[in-house]
């Protein structure tokens, strides 16, 4: 490296970008390095020594602002300055920014090269400050584990968790077997907490035992034994008519000499979709060690390695059933045909495949205005306590969550694991979000006078499931109309004053499980096909308050999901002769439906659209469709 020429750190996960940037910073004779994500950024600060850093903020593992916060953390690199130079420009993403201790903060597009050139001139003589000497020699002590130790005492809580749940997802995206997958979920769960010793037993098809193990404090071959023959009885506990034809195990280290007493033991079932699919079991030598702050973090955890593992079995079998395939088939069919159909088939499968799922998008309401009038900090806090808790009922109907895009929250149920009726698990998992939004307003939050209120749209179809974007780049998720008209239909929400709002595919697989109530025939913007759309309720409210049952578990009571009977009678006759152009009549029974709830919004719009239509009728051809012009 030149003592003269300035090196600047790029922390940037889109190719395109850094591409460009690395282009333009090298010919304003920079010289330049690149990091795909915040955690690898962290690495290179210490190896690459950069007179300065610029960051985007949406990255994997490491989102931009959580690395920009532990740089400005630490005594050696906090006088590196840090730009963010992002494609999130909303008031709210600014706070992440500043809050994090970045020194500038520009729009990511090409436009504003200029400008970047400009501000990085002014902040340059910021790096006149850094005494890379100190970083160079606090280098030598960083590694993955250390960088995590860093995060897990800098961060709080919440961000810790959603750093371990970015490396999960990381992890997922490079499945290649059961064996990598397990190694990884070890050495994973060995930075949320001191796991001396772990065993995984995940339960196949075909009566099929996995078992795997890390033996990380090295301790003996009758101390393993023993932990071991615990394992095995817990896993009976777990899966009580469970029957063994055949184990498969695998050690990931080796027995040692340590002979120190295992002192704290927990065991936890693994679940996907409701049902528990393997457990893990966890010990080490400090006493009372699992305390409720370290359940927490390994709770969180085990609901986000679910999907990976499950998702890991899935792949393994079908290999194993290529396999057996090939040897039963290898008599009759010649093998060079035979390995082009099951090649096919294989590439088929990793690169895409279209698969019924349910789409749920969900979104805060008015948060930027709420972010305006709030301090930084009680903004990020409230943002990673709202994500947790959402994320985790999500998870716990066995959803798998797509992507976090701002404030908004993308998940998909039915992709990675099959379920009997997705739609379903997908309304669960938005009523308990629903619950779980009640009770942080109920406790207070410090961000809004106001409640905190969000909007759910749920829709299930065909989608194109794989691998998405190009050799540098891959993203494992759904794409199609199917998504397009989930994103479209939680923006209704806001329009029909409903926090939860599902399609009429939705509607049609869930029809005998839920109250529902039909809204409109509408025609998003994009689209030529209309749909109709539903809102949900779990229950009736009233003298006569009763809910939903559900098969093994209780619906919590959501009070915005309750509706009073009369007024929904009264709604439905209105609607049928709506419908029917009997604009009088309608009115009569909208008008009923307000008297039993004064405040049901649906009921006064058809009130106003009935006077509307009985002063000026629609043409003929009037089919009852609401196009909308908006997104």
């Amino acid at each position: 490296m030149s003592d003269d020429q300035k090196r600047i750190l790029i922390l940037e996960d889109s190719d395109i970008f850094a591409d460009m940037l690395t282009s333009f910073l090298t010919s304003q004779n920079y010289e330049v390095q690149r990091a795909v994500n915040g955690f690898e950024g962290i690495k290179k600060v210490y190896s690459f020594m950069p007179h300065l850093v610029i960051t985007d903020i949406e990255m994997p593992i490491l989102k931009g602002y959580q690395a920009t916060r532990l740089l400005k953390s630490r005594k050696n690199t906090k006088v590196i300055p840090v730009i963010m130079f992002t494609s999130l420009d909303e008031t709210k993403d600014k706070f992440w920014g500043s809050q994090a201790g970045a020194d500038a903060y520009i729009e990511k597009s090409p436009d504003n090269l200029e400008l970047l050139r400009e501000t990085i001139a002014g902040i340059l003589p910021l790096s006149e400050n850094i005494d890379f000497t100190a970083i160079e020699r606090e280098g030598r002590k960083i590694n993955d584990d250390s960088i995590m130790e860093i995060v897990n005492n800098l961060l709080d809580n919440k961000l810790f968790q959603t750093t371990i749940i970015g490396m999960l997802t990381d992890l997922s995206s490079k499945v290649h077997s059961m064996e990598i997958t397990a190694n990884g979920i070890f050495d994973l769960l060995n930075k949320v907490c001191k796991a001396e010793i772990i065993t995984m037993m995940i339960r196949g098809t075909n009566r099929t035992l996995y078992i795997y193990t890390a033996n990380y404090g090295e301790f003996t071959k009758e101390i393993s034994t023993n932990f071991f023959e615990i394992c095995i009885s817990d896993f009976l506990k777990h899966f009580p008519d469970y029957k063994l034809s055949e184990k498969k195990t695998k050690n990931f280290h080796p027995t040692g000499t340590n002979s120190k007493k295992l002192m704290s033991y927990i065991t936890l079932p693994l679940t996907i979709a409701g049902k528990n699919f393997a457990s893990i079991h966890i010990a080490n030598t400090i006493n009372e060690y699992f305390i409720p702050s370290i359940m927490e973090n390994i709770n969180v955890f085990t609901g986000a390695a679910s999907p990976v593992i499950a998702n890991a079995l899935s792949m393994h079998e079908i290999a194993e059933l290529q396999k057996n395939t090939r040897i039963a088939f290898a008599r009759y069919v010649p093998v060079d045909v035979m390995d082009e159909i099951i090649n096919e088939t294989v590439n088929k499968g990793r690169n895409s495949e279209s698969r019924n799922v349910s789409v749920l998008f969900s979104d805060i309401r008015n948060f930027t205005a709420i972010s305006e009038h709030s301090i930084a900090q009680e903004v990020v806090d409230f943002l990673n306590a709202f994500f947790s808790k959402m994320g985790n009922e999500i998870m716990s109907e066995g959803g798998h969550i797509d992507k976090f895009i701002g404030d908004e929250i993308m998940a998909v149920f039915g992709a990675f694991a099959s379920m009997e009726n997705s739609p379903e698990n997908a309304i669960y998992a938005a009523i308990k979000m629903l619950a779980a939004l009640d009770k942080m307003n109920s406790s207070g939050s410090k961000i809004s006078h106001n409640n905190i209120d969000i909007g759910i749209g749920i829709n299930y179809g065909e989608c194109i499931l794989g691998n998405i974007g190009f050799q540098n780049k891959m993203d494992y998720t759904v794409i199609g109309d199917t998504v397009n008209l989930a994103s479209r239909i939680e923006s209704l929400t806001k329009q029909y004053r409903r926090p939860l709002i599902i399609t009429e595919y939705v509607y049609e697989t869930t029809k005998d499980k839920f109250i529902h109530r039909q809204i409109d025939n509408v025609r998003v913007k994009g689209k030529v096909k209309p749909v109709g759309i539903y809102t949900v309720y779990t229950g009736f409210s009233g003298a006569e308050e009763s809910h939903v049952p559900r098969k093994n578990a209780n619906l919590p009571s959501v009070p915005s999901l309750l509706i009073n009977r009369e007024t929904l009678d009264n709604y439905n006759k209105g609607l049928r002769t709506f419908y029917l152009r009997e604009w009088k009549l309608a009115q009569e029974y909208f008008e009923k439906a307000i008297e039993t709830n004064n405040n049901d919004f649906l009921s006064r719009l058809y009130l106003e659209r009935s006077i509307g239509f009985e002063r000026n009728p629609p043409p003929e051809n009037w089919d009852g469709v609401v196009t909308l012009e908006e997104k």
